[in-house]
């Protein structure tokens, strides 16, 4: 599931939570859910600032030779 699916389910998933017209049993599922999809979508963060900083070093080691060059 991609990211932004994720949040609006978790957004649905919250509404409903603080709705109060559901049961516990239903409650405690959709809870788990929503714990469920919030940690998947910090995994994906992560994964992504990692990415991001794999590139800012990339981008600062290219930078630096540019400057040595010169």
């Amino acid at each position: 599931m991609k990211f932004e699916e994720s949040l609006k389910e978790l957004d649905v998933i919250v509404d409903k939570l603080e709705s109060g017209k559901l049961s516990l049993d239903e409650s405690v599922e959709l809870y788990s859910k929503g714990m469920k999809l919030c940690l998947e979508c910090a995994d994906k963060l992560n994964e992504v600032k990692g990415k991001i900083a794999l590139l800012e070093e990339s981008q600062q080691g290219l930078v630096a030779k540019l400057v040595e060059v010169e």
